[in-house]
Order: structure tokens, then C-alpha cells, then sequence
């Protein structure tokens, strides 16, 4: 660890001394928020800094180690007659227990002069070096299971809740020597959560016991009131304020959750009743209705089910005077036999709702009768579509791709398979007849890929003039094309061929223009630069020397030679004028045109290149 203070301040005033529970002291700095064991060279005596032994620390026992010699004794090297142990060097295993670590509510001790630095103003507690015993109070334990049920019962022993926290727990139990059956750290803490864990599910299902506990003994009391639907919370509070099931609940916050699900569980009760009791009205209703006309009204339908349902409806709603009872008298008590509940029975929304349900039935059968007839239609008009199909496969031997609907109408206009086709819905006679030759031209095109691909497996070179029987006798031969289509394949296959050159022919152009296009871009950096009195005979020489010349025909260069002197010449002119006018204006402008003149004529040398790159030659 780094013992130093930061630079600039007082090295003393920087560390702190504190003690630790097990009374040892140790060292924090304020600066570098370092924590040491080993006491600061800046705190040391002239003594302590010459000496050799440093002092360390292994399970709460203090050792020293000579920095010269590399031997480590259990006694004070300033102690006479003590026998020296050889013991390991600092850095092996038993410096593990040096690591710092927090451990709050600590007593804190200090130098004087640091007292004084301290008593400028509050601090928070420092870090703390983990707290260790002598291990010769500590118990060894074979097995790690061992070690840990030893800890488990320390914590047991010390009644450890398990809403306590790591550090609540250690000031508890630190000096209890079953503290050190775990060695590490680490150890430590993955067993105390353990533990916890345990322990918090052990409250949990205890307090989930006792809620259950409460929840029975409250819904028992709840069942001896006299309480509806309808009862609120204030009531049964009054009623029950002083029973003991009422007072055992803690907080009133759960007598009203616990109401509210009691109310809950009578509501489904009774709810599962009358729906019971209304789906049953409702069922015999529907059988009575059997099966309504699709022009039935809803007047004529309620008066029959009143008339037939009276009884069954809502006692609010009875037609039987006798039976009537107006809302403001109904009670319906939970547990009172004579009471009327009243909700029980038939709503007129139950006979609207039988209503809609019969009048659906009668409209969906209605669908369904006239979705059969229009099958019926459907069938017909397919069988129609197939006998004009069938003509349609007869005549095909005559179509070719481009045969047309006009030249084919007049065949068949007076036939009954096209004449029982006109007027229904669906594919027309002439859509069906296009399908026809798009199926035919696929078949031709499908032919014409398997001879051009026979053709350039056996270097058949099919030109514009060769000669139809010879592409019929190399297609007889080495493919299986009907005859009937040889002429219309050999037409498609001169047309491509015709196309082919065209392309072809373009594509030289193309390469032409693209050549002479670099020539001209290549005299424009010629250097020296050509100029508006450069003559092909004189310039020829070097011209000829260049790669873009020999790619090129002489008559072509000359052409492209003749356009850019041509341009240079305007570009001349142009630049004569311009100058002319700037010396027609001001001084001081004349001087600022003088400084970017040459800029200025770079800029246009580069935009005139630029207009002259998309010029095409010839």
C-alpha cells in the first residue's frame, strides 16, 4: 500500500489512526483514501525508519519479517532471548488477510497533531482493514460443511433475524470464536446469505400461516352478520368492531381487503346462481321462439314471450300485478330464505337478446339457402368456362403468337360453347382465349432456349442470312421442336440475331467515342500547352507519340485536334476581353484583380476543361 500524503501538504496531518475491533491499529489517508495496517514512514520515529523489521499480521497475530535476511518471526526482534520462527515471506498466503475493507463503528484513535487536523470539520469513517482474533480461540474444522453449520449456529446462537444486514449482524457476533470457522471473506458472506435466504422464507411462510390463520377465523365471523351484497365496510366494522376474529386483523387496511374478497367470493356465488337460473329461462325461451321468419319484428316477438314468460321475468317487470314489486321494497338478504332477489328472472334485455340470437338463426339459414343456389350458378358457369377451354384446345394447332382475337372470332362466333359464355361473370371468352397464347408463346420460347442452347453446345453460329432448312435440320437432329413451330423460332432467332449487330455495332461507338475522348482530354495536358496558332503538320510529331493517338485512325485525331484549337481560341478571346474590362475599373480594384489574376485563370483553364468533358466527336 502507498503511505504517502499527496504533495503540497502536510504529510503528517494527511494520515489518521484508528483501531479496529479487535483492538489493533491502522492507518487511513485523507488524500489518497488509502488504508494501511503498516504504519506510515511520515508517522515514524527515526528508529523505526532505520530499522529493517516490518510488521505484519496473520489471523489476528502480529509478526515481524527482515527485509534483509527474508526471515519472519512470531516475536519482537527488539526482544531479547526469543527463539526466531522462520515463518513466510509478506506477499504469500497470510498477506490475504491484510486486504482492506469497511467495517463502520469503529473507535477512533490519533496522533495529537492529527487530532488537530481532524477537528477542522466532520469526516466519514475510512475503510478498515478486516478484523481477525488469535486463531488459537478458533476451532478447526475438517470439511467445509463442517465449517459452515459451526457458522450457521453461531448465527442461530446470536438470534440473526433475517431483515438483518452484513454489517448489523458482524458487530454482533465478530468476537464469537465460531466467527472464524469460515476463513475467507467471502466464505463468510455466501454462507450469512444463505442463511438469510433460509431464514426469510421461514418468516415468510410463518406471516403466510398467520394471514391464513386471520382470513378464516375473519370470513367466519363475516358469515354470522347479517350482510348482503349491497353491505359496506362501515357497517360490518360497527357490527364487529369488538369480536376478536375482527380485532386479531393488524391494520384496518387488510379488514377492508379482506371484506372486499369475502364480498368478492359471495358476488360469484351468487352470480354463478343466477346465471344458472336466467340461462335456463333463456333456453326455454329459444325453444319456444323455434325457428322465427327473417320477417319477424321485435314487437310482435316481445309481446309473445311476455305473454308466455310473465312469471319468469324480474319481479319488477311481472305482468301479474300481484307479483310486482316496485325497487324501492326489494331486499335480498344473504341468508334470508323469504327474501326476493331482485335481479333473479328475465330483463327485457334477456328477450331482446333472445330475440337477436333467433333472428340471426333465421338470417344465417337464409345465407346459407342462397349460397347453395349460387354455387349451383358457379358450377354451371365453370362447365361453361370448360367447354370453351375444349374449342379452344382444338383450334390451337392454327394459333401462333401473334395471332390475334379478331382473326380467331369469326371461327367460332356462331359456336355454342362461346355463345353459353356470354353474359356470366368471371373469365370472358377473349381473356381465356389470350391465355391460350400466352401458354403457346411460353412453349415457343421455352423451344427457342433449348435450340439456342444446342446451338452453342455444338458452335452453331446463327447469322441473319442463314438459311431456314439448315436451322431445321440442325434442330431435328439435335432437338425435339415441332415442325409447326420451326417458322415462328426461326423469325424470333433473326430478329435476335438482327439485334445482336445493332448492339454490337453501338457498343463500338460507344468504345469510339469513349477513345476519342480521352485524346482530346490528353492534348488539353500536353506540355507545352497547344496554343490557338498550333497546325496539325507542326504538332503531328509529338501527337503521333502518344498511346491515345495509336488507338485512334488520323483522320479522327485531326477532327478532335481541330475542335480543341478551336477551343483554346475561344478560351483566348474570352480571357483578352476580360482583361480589357479590369483595367477599365477603379485602382484599387485593379490591384486586388492583379493579386487573384493568376487564380482566377486557373479556375477558368479547370472549368473549361470541364464544360469540354461531355463533347461528344463524329
Amino acid at each position: 500500500m502507498n503511505g504517502t500524503a499527496l504533495g503540497g501538504q502536510d504529510p503528517v496531518t494527511a494520515w489518521v489512526e484508528y483501531t479496529s475491533p479487535d483492538g489493533r491499529a491502522y492507518f487511513y489517508n485523507r488524500d489518497t483514501k488509502v488504508t494501511t495496517w503498516e504504519k506510515p514512514d511520515e508517522l515514524k520515529t527515526q528508529q523505526e525508519r532505520d530499522s529493517v523489521w516490518k510488521e505484519y499480521a496473520k489471523d489476528g497475530r502480529p509478526y515481524w519479517y527482515n527485509t534483509q535476511t527474508k526471515q519472519s518471526t512470531w516475536t519482537r526482534p527488539d526482544v531479547p532471548n526469543q527463539p526466531i520462527k522462520p515463518l513466510e515471506a509478506p506477499g504469500s498466503r497470510m498477506d490475504l488477510d491484510r486486504v482492506p475493507s469497511r467495517q463502520p463503528s469503529m473507535q477512533r484513535r490519533e496522533p495529537s497533531r492529527s487530532r488537530r487536523s481532524a477537528s477542522r470539520g466532520p469526516r466519514s469513517r475510512p475503510p478498515v482493514p478486516a478484523t481477525t482474533l488469535d486463531s488459537r480461540s478458533r476451532h478447526e474444522y475438517k470439511t467445509i460443511e463442517e465449517a459452515e453449520h459451526a457458522f450457521t449456529s453461531m448465527l442461530k446462537r446470536h438470534n440473526v433475524r433475517g431483515d438483518w444486514s452484513w454489517e448489523k449482524m458482524l458487530r454482533a457476533v465478530v468476537n464469537d470464536p465460531d466467527y472464524r470457522a469460515l476463513k475467507t471473506l467471502p466464505e463468510r458472506k455466501n454462507a450469512f446469505q444463505r442463511y438469510i435466504t433460509a431464514v426469510r422464507e421461514t418468516e415468510l411462510e410463518q406471516h403466510r400461516e398467520e394471514q391464513r390463520k386471520q382470513r378464516t377465523e375473519f370470513f367466519a365471523l363475516l358469515d354470522t352478520l347479517p350482510i348482503s351484497e349491497y353491505t359496506r365496510f362501515p357497517k360490518v366494522k360497527h357490527l364487529a368492531h369488538e369480536h376478536k376474529a375482527f380485532c386479531a386483523i393488524p391494520s384496518n387496511k387488510e379488514r377492508v381487503e379482506l371484506f372486499d374478497a369475502y364480498v368478492d367470493e359471495l358476488l360469484e356465488k351468487l352470480g354463478g346462481e343466477r346465471r344458472r337460473v336466467r340461462a335456463q329461462c333463456v333456453r326455454d325461451a329459444t325453444e319456444y321462439l323455434g325457428a322465427l321468419s327473417i320477417s319477424a319484428k321485435w314487437t310482435d316477438v316481445r309481446d309473445k314471450l311476455l305473454e308466455k314468460f310473465g312469471d319468469q321475468m324480474m319481479p319488477i317487470l311481472h305482468l301479474n300485478p300481484e307479483k310486482r314489486m316496485p325497487m324501492d321494497i326489494l331486499y335480498f338478504g344473504v341468508r334470508d330464505k323469504v327474501a326476493v332477489d331482485p335481479e333473479s328472472g328475465l330483463s327485457m334485455l334477456d328477450l331482446l337478446d333472445i330475440y337477436e340470437h333467433a333472428i340471426t338463426d333465421a338470417e344465417r339459414l337464409e345465407s346459407d339457402r342462397r349460397k347453395h343456389e349460387k354455387d349451383k350458378v358457379y358450377r354451371q358457369q365453370r362447365q361453361a368456362r370448360d367447354a370453351f377451354r375444349q374449342l379452344l384446345n382444338e383450334h390451337v394447332k392454327e394459333f401462333t403468337p401473334s395471332t390475334t382475337w379478331s382473326e380467331f372470332y369469326p371461327q367460332i362466333k356462331h359456336h355454342t360453347a362461346y355463345t353459353e359464355m356470354l353474359g356470366q361473370s368471371g373469365s370472358t371468352p377473349q381473356e381465356m382465349f389470350w391465355d391460350a397464347i400466352e401458354e403457346l408463346s411460353d412453349e415457343m420460347y421455352n423451344e427457342r432456349k433449348q435450340l439456342e442452347s444446342a446451338m452453342r453446345s455444338h458452335n452453331f453460329h446463327m447469322h441473319v442470312d442463314t438459311a431456314f432448312d439448315k436451322v431445321c435440320e440442325f434442330a431435328q437432329s439435335h432437338c425435339k421442336i415441332d415442325a409447326k413451330h420451326m417458322d415462328y423460332i426461326y423469325e424470333q432467332l433473326v430478329i435476335k440475331c438482327k439485334r445482336r449487330e445493332e448492339e454490337d455495332d453501338e457498343r463500338k461507338q460507344r468504345h469510339k467515342r469513349r477513345l476519342l475522348d480521352t485524346f482530346k482530354y490528353a492534348l488539353y495536358d500536353l506540355c507545352p500547352e497547344l496554343t490557338p496558332d498550333s497546325k496539325w503538320d507542326t504538332e503531328c510529331a509529338r501527337i503521333s507519340r502518344m498511346a491515345e493517338y495509336k488507338a485512334l485512325d488520323e483522320n479522327a485525331c485531326r477532327e478532335v485536334f481541330d475542335q480543341v484549337i478551336e477551343r483554346t481560341k475561344e478560351r483566348a478571346e474570352r480571357k483578352r476581353r476580360d482583361s480589357g474590362s479590369k483595367r477599365e475599373r477603379s485602382p484599387d480594384a485593379g490591384a486586388a484583380d492583379k493579386r487573384s489574376k493568376h487564380g482566377v485563370d486557373k479556375c477558368e483553364d479547370r472549368g473549361s476543361s470541364d464544360l469540354e468533358e461531355g463533347e461528344m466527336v463524329g
